[in-house]
C-alpha cells in the first residue's frame, strides 16, 4: 500500500455516495485520510500540489463492506483449503493472506462471522489498521459459540433437549473472548443443515443462556453476532438485543413482527453466497436433509419482507470456503438484485452505507462525503447498469483505503 504523501484528488468522476442517491459528476478532494471536498469542481488554490486521478469517466464510490466472512477458514480465489487443517501459524497467515485478497477486491471494510483462532483476528486487525500489512479495516470476532460451549470447531448441533441449562458457561464463554479483545462473539443460536443434516431448525442455546451471554457483552463492551435459521432463534436474538443476525432464513411472522420494532439497533445479513455456491459449486450433490434448496427458497421470500418493514438488509454471505471462497464476495451484489428484487443503487447501499453502519462508524464510513474517511474505489464502468463489474478485479482501477491507495491507476 502506497503512502499518499499529501492530497489526491479524482477528476471526471460519477459519483455514488452510497446513499442510493442517482451518481452525478463531480472531483473529490482527499487530503490526509479523509475527504475533504466533494463538488463540481475543487478550487485551484486547494488542488495544488496534489495527485490528479483521472477517472476516465468511471464511477466513485465508498469503499465495499463485507458484514460476514471468514479470514480465518484458509480459502480464496488464489489459494484454496479444502481441509482446513493447517497448523495454527499457518492459520495465521492464511489470515493474513485473506485480508490482502478481500482489499484487492474493492472491500476496504469487514466485520467478521468468526475465527477458530479470535487471538488472530484481533492481531490482524492492528496489523491492518497500523497499514504495515494489507487489509480491510476489521472489525475480530470470536469463535463460533455452540451448544454446550463445545470447543472451536465442534460443530454437532444437539439442541438443548437432554442437556441442562448452563448459562455460567455462556456468560464465561463471552467474558473470556472480550478477555482476549474481540469486538464480536458470535452465538450459533440454530443449527446449520449444511454442516449436520435437519439442524437448521433446531434451536441450540437456552433463553436463560442467551440473557446472560446479553447482560455480560452489554458489561464487557462487545458486540453479539447471532447465527440463526430458525424462526425462534432469531425471536431469541431480538429478544435480548444481539446486533446482527446472520441467516434469519426461517423467519415468521412473529419474528418478522419482532425485527421490525428492533430495525433501528440490528442488520440482517441473509448471506445469499454461500446459498449459491452450496446450490452450485460444492463439490457433491447435497443430501435432502441438507435443506440448501429450502434454504434458498425461504431466503428469497423473507428478504423481500424484511426490506419491506425497513429493517437493514447488509451484504455478505459467509465466504472464506472452498466452494465459497473470499474474493468472490462481491458476488453478493449480483444475488441481491437478482435474488432479492434490489435494484443495483439498493445493493450497492447495504455494502457501503449500511456496511458503515454495522462498522459503528456510520458517521464516518461509507460515503462519499466531506469529513468522512477516503475508503473509495475507483470503478471503470458503472455499476448501477451492471452490478456485476465489481467482481471484475480487473475494473476496480483505484482502490483506496485511509486514504492511502492500495491499488492506482495504470
Amino acid at each position: 500500500m502506497s503512502n499518499s504523501g499529501g492530497a489526491t484528488v479524482f477528476t471526471d468522476v460519477r459519483v455514488f455516495d452510497g446513499t442510493g442517491r442517482d451518481p452525478y459528476p463531480a472531483e473529490v478532494l482527499v487530503e490526509g485520510n479523509r475527504i475533504t471536498a466533494v463538488a463540481p469542481q475543487v478550487p485551484a488554490a486547494r488542488r495544488s500540489g496534489a495527485r490528479v486521478i483521472d477517472g476516465g469517466g468511471g464511477t466513485l464510490i465508498p469503499g465495499l463492506i463485507d458484514s460476514h466472512t471468514h479470514l480465518g477458514f484458509g480459502s480464496t480465489t488464489e489459494h484454496l483449503s479444502r481441509r482446513r487443517d493447517e497448523s495454527d501459524e499457518e492459520k495465521a497467515l492464511l489470515v493474513a493472506h485473506a485480508g490482502r485478497v478481500l482489499l484487492d477486491q474493492g472491500f476496504t471494510s469487514a466485520y467478521s462471522g468468526g475465527n477458530r483462532l479470535p487471538r488472530t483476528e484481533v492481531a490482524a486487525r492492528k496489523a491492518f489498521a497500523e497499514g504495515w500489512m494489507p487489509g480491510p479495516r476489521f472489525k475480530a470476532a470470536s469463535w463460533e459459540g455452540t451448544a454446550g460451549m463445545r470447543e472451536p470447531g465442534v460443530y454437532d448441533f444437539p439442541g438443548i433437549d437432554g442437556r441442562a441449562s448452563d448459562p455460567g458457561s455462556v456468560s464465561r464463554f463471552v467474558g473470556e473472548m472480550a478477555d482476549v479483545g474481540v469486538d464480536i462473539v458470535k452465538l450459533s443460536l440454530s443449527g446449520e443443515s449444511a454442516v449436520v443434516q435437519g439442524t437448521s431448525r433446531i434451536v441450540q442455546f437456552t433463553e436463560e443462556e442467551v440473557a446472560a451471554a446479553a447482560a455480560t457483552a452489554r458489561e464487557r463492551g462487545v458486540w453479539l453476532t447471532a447465527h440463526a435459521h430458525a424462526a425462534e432463534s432469531v425471536k431469541m436474538a431480538v429478544r435480548h438485543g444481539i446486533r446482527a443476525v446472520y441467516h434469519c432464513t426461517f423467519a415468521d411472522e412473529e419474528a418478522l413482527d419482532l425485527l421490525q420494532e428492533a430495525r433501528d439497533r440490528l442488520f440482517v445479513a441473509p448471506t445469499p453466497g454461500i446459498i449459491h455456491a452450496n446450490l452450485h459449486e460444492a463439490d457433491s450433490e447435497p443430501e435432502p436433509g441438507m435443506e440448501v434448496e429450502a434454504t434458498a427458497k425461504a431466503v428469497k421470500e423473507v428478504v423481500p419482507e424484511l426490506v419491506r418493514r425497513g429493517i437493514r438488509v447488509v451484504t455478505g454471505g459467509d465466504y472464506g470456503f472452498a466452494w465459497n471462497p473470499v474474493g468472490r464476495n462481491a458476488r453478493d451484489l449480483e444475488l441481491f438484485v437478482d435474488w432479492f428484487g434490489f435494484t443495483p443503487a439498493e445493493a450497492l447501499r447495504a455494502a457501503t452505507q449500511y456496511g458503515g453502519q454495522v462498522m459503528d462508524m456510520g458517521d464516518e464510513l461509507g460515503q462519499v462525503r466531506e469529513g468522512y474517511l477516503a475508503d473509495l474505489v475507483l470503478v471503470d464502468g458503472d455499476p448501477l447498469d451492471d452490478i456485476r463489474i465489481l467482481q471484475d478485479r480487473d475494473r476496480l482501477a483505484a482502490i483506496m483505503k485511509d486514504g492511502r491507495l492500495h491499488k492506482a491507476p495504470a
